[in-house]
């Protein structure tokens, strides 16, 4: 009798098959009840021990950050501006990688549909992945999670120097009082800029027709010579013009600038105006959670040293951190946003 118990509880704790029948046999039950129960707790462990591997090996090789835009541009710059300390933090190179074109869905593309291992990271501009500018896409923008809100752009609303409109106000006014007549500059189809200036359409009851460029620099040397009436362009790089005198700011977003005290910001104006160019940065869906979290202890770190908030305030707007819920809640927010005035002006980048 005692060998076919001992044979039970031996049976019992290698397949969770037999029954025990001593008390010592009822303790092993009480605490591991069935076999279901006792494979949940093995896989828990088997998780637990898997994640631990993967946070204590990861970064074992270098990291690549994809930068869809060109070099030199916005992105491109808070990316070089902070690829030094991350690597620092991460222990291992960081390689920035322009993959453009596509307005940067070949970049967002790319990042997709790598292997979800956390060495291929997308540094992009927020608005164009959730603004639906895009309606074909060869990738769900669901299929990328944000990790890092790592900087934020402001832009400001300016006309030539020599225009007749001296505020806001003035150039509302006319705008619908003469509709169509005026022309506004943006930096390209379904971007921010261009976004944003037909909320201020939208909002102000202002008809205009809309010039995309590729880019701020031609577009800004248009508005200087009053080829167009007015931009929505990004505070880095109007802002020169402005302080020179080639330009005329009348409004900015999302507050006012210290560098103009003077200027409103535009939702003095329109109180439900509100649209700010977002840097952020993404991993493919499915990347384990250790790895995840590495990668934002990492930027945590980066984004903690004065010295690169400080320099992507002065290059790119202002060098911010956000994450976790109150990312989410951003996204969500600024999504809904920029869909309702995409959609009432049928703005289609593809």
């Amino acid at each position: 009798m005692a060998c076919a118990r001992a044979h039970a509880l031996k049976r019992f704790r290698q397949t969770g098959t037999g029954v025990p029948t001593t008390q010592g046999d009822d303790m092993i039950r009480k605490f591991f009840p069935s076999p279901a129960w006792a494979r949940a707790i093995a896989l828990s462990a088997l998780a637990m021990v898997a994640g631990t591997g993967w946070a204590q090996s990861y970064p074992s090789k270098a990291v690549t950050l994809v930068v869809p835009s060109l070099a030199g541009g916005a992105v491109d710059v808070a990316a070089r501006t902070i690829q030094p300390r991350l690597a620092q933090e991460l222990g291992v190179p960081v390689v920035i990688d322009n993959r453009t074109g596509a307005g940067g869905q070949i970049g967002n593309t790319f990042v997709a549909k790598a292997s979800p291992d956390g060495y291929t990271v997308l540094m992009n501009a927020g608005s164009t992945l959730f603004s639906g500018v895009y309606r074909k896409l060869d990738y769900n923008p669901g299929d990328l999670i944000p990790v890092a809100m790592v900087a934020t752009a402001g832009f400001l609303l300016v006309v030539p120097a020599d225009s007749p409109f001296k505020t806001m106000q003035d150039l509302i006014a006319y705008g619908k009082a003469h509709p169509d007549k005026l022309n506004y500059a943006s930096t390209g189809t379904g971007n921010s800029s261009h976004v944003g200036s037909e909320m201020f359409k939208m909002l102000s009851g202002v008809q205009a027709n809309h010039v995309p460029y590729r880019g701020s620099s031609p577009a800004l040397v248009d508005l200087v010579a009053g080829r167009v009436d007015f931009m929505l362009d990004n505070k880095a790089s109007s802002l020169e013009h402005v302080k020179a005198g080639r330009l005329r700011a009348l409004g900015s977003t999302p507050r006012r600038v210290p560098e103009l005290p003077d200027v409103p910001a535009i939702s003095e104006v329109l109180p439900d105006f509100h649209i700010e160019g977002w840097m952020g940065i993404f991993l493919p869906k499915g990347t384990p959670p250790a790895v995840v979290e590495r990668l934002s202890a990492a930027f945590r770190a980066t984004q903690s040293d004065p010295a690169i908030t400080s320099r992507l305030s002065g290059q790119v707007g202002q060098g911010v951190l956000m994450q976790g819920e109150e990312l989410r809640r951003f996204i969500a927010q600024d999504q809904q946003r920029l869909r309702r005035v995409v959609e009432h002006a049928n703005i289609r980048a593809d």
